[in-house]
Parts: structure tokens; C-alpha cells; sequence
């Protein structure tokens, strides 16, 4: 568990699906997209978790074709699936419970804040877009995307970027993620982390023990 004695003075946000519940406007665009591109896939929800151990969707499109599709193919079906996401996602995206709390908490304490992750610029800058309404990005510290780092998560590279261009020592900051996959980025970067897993987000008996959870991330933030 975490230290209260620990001085916080950074937040950092790993995904978007951190931010805000997007998992079936992100599993529906999948469907669409493969039905554009003329393939017979279909993910129902069981085959969406199984998905979501593979953090990024160009990972989830690759390893479903058992790696036979080339990159060139695996990126035109992403940018139809972004393309179907922003048309699904319009008005519809709002911040998971307690994550305002969690922001405005950041704020008022003067803790740098970062949205921490390496998905690509046009799926980051819609989901900005989205929440813009609720969240104030441009007060965040940093924001990054697949185009900061060469590995992508769940290599710890994009947390030991941001550490380094935040100036922050790892031990005074926490990581909070909502994949497994995502959750062992942070912890590989000896990052304190809050599992903090969404509607389809799979997890073992096992891994409810190794990891801290919390189904209101705020609830951790009022227990300090």
C-alpha cells in the first residue's frame, strides 16, 4: 500500500480510458471499421476484454490477425476505427467518477498533473476535444502521445520520459492506470500506481491482491 508520509507532487493519468469510460464507443468503431475494410470480424464484449490485455489498438488489430496483416493494412483499419470513434463518441464521453475531484485536488495543491499516454495524436486530441467541457487540458503539465517515445506501453519508456521532462523524482509521484498491461508500464518505471480498472477491464483473483484498487479513485485521495 502507499506510504501517506510520501509527499505527492505529481498525478499522473496513464490512458484514456482513466479519463473517461469509453469502452464500447471503442469496441462498436472496431466492428465498423472492420466491416469497412471488408474483413468478418465481429468482437462482442467477451472478445473486447480479451482485447484489452493488449494496450493500444494497433497492438489489438495486429495480434487478432495472429501478426498476418501488414502494418500498412493494420494502420488503415485504425483510421477508420478513429474515424467511426469520433462520430460514436460526439457528446457522449464524460469523465469516470471522481476523476474531477482528483484533478481539481492536483490543482488546488499545486501537484503537476500529466495525461501519460502513448496513444496516437488524432485518438488523443478527440478525446481532449470530448472532454474539454469537463477537463481544462491546458492547465496540464504534460500530455503525450505514441509520438514521444519509440515503445509504445507496456514499456516503461513514456513514464521515464515524463519524469524526465516534468523534473520529478518517482517517488513522490503516482501512476494511475486501468489495464493491467498499462498498470505494469508504470510499476516497471518504479512508479507508485493505482489500478483503477473500467467496465471491461479484466483482472484475476490474483492480481486484485497485487494490485491497489480502487473502484473510486477519488475515495484514495479523500483517505489521505
Amino acid at each position: 500500500m502507499f506510504n501517506d508520509k510520501i509527499i505527492m507532487k505529481s498525478i499522473l493519468f496513464g490512458s484514456i480510458g482513466v479519463l473517461a469510460e469509453s469502452s464500447e464507443i471503442q469496441r462498436s468503431a472496431f466492428n465498423e471499421a472492420f466491416k469497412e475494410f471488408g474483413l468478418d470480424w465481429y468482437w462482442n464484449v467477451a472478445n473486447y476484454i480479451k482485447m484489452l490485455q493488449k494496450p493500444g489498438g494497433l497492438n489489438r488489430i495486429a495480434g487478432y490477425s495472429n501478426y498476418k496483416l501488414n502494418q500498412n493494412d493494420i494502420k488503415i483499419i485504425h483510421d477508420f476505427k478513429v474515424k467511426y470513434f469520433k462520430s460514436l463518441s460526439k457528446n457522449k464521453l464524460k469523465p469516470r467518477k471522481g476523476i474531477l475531484e482528483v484533478i481539481d485536488y492536483g490543482f488546488k495543491n499545486h501537484i503537476k498533473i500529466g495525461f501519460i499516454t502513448t496513444t496516437n495524436q488524432s485518438t488523443l486530441d478527440l478525446i481532449t476535444d470530448n472532454l474539454s467541457e469537463y477537463i481544462d487540458f491546458s492547465k496540464f503539465d504534460l500530455i503525450t502521445s505514441d509520438e514521444d517515445v519509440s515503445n509504445r506501453k507496456p514499456y516503461p519508456d513514456i513514464y521515464n520520459y515524463a519524469l524526465e521532462e516534468l523534473n520529478l523524482d518517482r517517488l513522490n509521484s503516482i501512476a494511475i492506470e486501468n489495464t493491467i498491461e498499462s498498470c505494469n508500464s508504470a510499476i516497471k518505471a518504479d512508479l507508485r500506481t493505482l489500478f483503477y480498472p473500467g467496465e471491461y477491464t479484466p483482472f484475476s483473483e490474483n492480481e486484485k491482491i497485487t494490485y491497489d484498487i480502487f473502484k473510486s479513485i477519488k475515495d484514495f485521495f479523500e483517505e489521505r
